[in-house]
């Protein structure tokens, strides 16, 4: 069954670490925008699907009748699976209680929200327009809404960061009790504000030592809350699992749709053009390739493994490609096996937890 991705590339103000296909100066484009997507949407009508997941940009920017016309849209063109998973990203300043209560009765059944942080010095450097405060109270929108599948955004390794009030914001994140978090550390990326800032020493990249030492303080503290590691950046409680995420890590087909939006369809990986007047036009690809064999191999290894407890299945690899993995990469397996960074269960490799932080230093070798 495939995922379908909806890209809204528009909000209220790019965030200073950002380097996502957002546009807040074109958001008065947004009706033409909404019906080149509608256009897009009908190249794949009658697909199965089973999970959806409004993105961004900040789809919550838009109007209510807005997503009413794209949800309403995927509804009619697709075949959506009974029970689908529907998911929209919210930033916690464009929720209230009116709008929470019409996401619910659209038919969204979770909801991811920005948090990133719960102080508002780190907020305020990050150049998010909302509060700690302002979290809080959209959190409680949706969940008296009737949202109980709710994912919060966290961020670490900021630049005023330490590891104190991380430890403040991941308590005050498990007030709330969410089903799900997601924890990414902050990387400067060339072209955004912080990169600039970094060139003129106004901010500093954390260190390797304090990522590393960020990233143990997020695991402990979530783990002894109950919460399950099931992927290298991503904790849930039992059975709150991103299903639609998890086809990205098991070559599971998606359908992106939009400006940038990214497809794995039919063997073949593609890429939107990032040009938003390319796109109204034609929906022209900025890249597009085939999977040959040898790539999906490697894809399979590189994207399974970022799955704590899944990890790479032997027998689904055989079937998948009619080879054994050991076969395939006998080196690379034996490599990490013997440094302890790859654990065989038998059935199936997995990650050890000392190779969490350095993952890519073990996933590379499969590429």
């Amino acid at each position: 069954m495939k995922g379908l991705y909806i890209h809204i590339p528009f909000c209220i103000k790019k965030c200073n670490y950002c380097d996502f296909a957002s546009y807040p100066s074109l958001i008065s484009k947004s009706n033409d925008y909404i019906s080149a997507m509608l256009s897009e949407m009908k190249l794949y009508k009658g697909e199965k699907i089973d999970t959806v997941y409004f993105g961004g940009g900040t789809p919550t920017v838009l109007q209510i009748n807005q997503l009413q016309t794209l949800i309403s849209f995927v509804f009619s063109n697709f075949r959506v699976l009974d029970g689908a998973e529907i998911t929209i990203e919210v930033n916690p300043c464009t929720i209230n209680k009116e709008k929470a209560i019409e996401l619910r009765k659209m038919g969204f059944n979770r909801v991811s929200l920005g948090a990133q942080s719960f102080l508002n010095d780190e907020l305020k450097l990050l150049g998010r327009l909302h509060t700690s405060d302002d979290t809080i109270s959209a959190y409680k929108h949706l969940s008296d809404a009737g949202f109980n599948n709710i994912s919060l955004d966290l961020m670490y390794a900021l630049p005023n960061q330490t590891n104190k009030s991380l430890s403040t914001s991941i308590e005050q994140m498990l007030k709330l009790k969410p089903n799900h978090i997601s924890c990414y550390g902050l990387k400067i990326e060339d072209g955004t504000p912080f990169s600039l800032m970094e060139r003129e020493g106004k901010i500093k990249e954390k260190s390797d030592d304090e990522y590393a030492d960020m990233y143990e303080i997020i695991s402990k503290n979530l783990l002894e809350a109950g919460y399950k590691q099931y992927e290298l950046s991503n904790f849930s409680l039992p059975g709150y699992e991103s299903k639609h995420n998890i086809k990205y890590w098991t070559l599971g087909e998606y359908i992106g749709i939009g400006l940038g939006a990214s497809s794995y369809y039919k063997g073949k990986r593609y890429t939107r053009t990032y040009d938003f007047d390319k796109y109204l036009e034609s929906f022209e690809n900025a890249e597009e390739y085939e999977l040959s064999l040898s790539d999906k191999m490697s894809e399979y290894m590189f994207l399974s493994l970022r799955l704590t407890k899944r990890g790479a299945l032997k027998k689904e690899f055989a079937s998948y490609f009619g080879k054994e993995i050991t076969d395939v990469f006998p080196n690379e397996i034996k490599k990490h096996v013997k440094t302890g960074m790859l654990l065989d269960l038998g059935d199936r490799y997995i990650l050890s937890k000392k190779a969490y932080y350095i993952s890519n230093s073990v996933l590379c070798d499969f590429v």
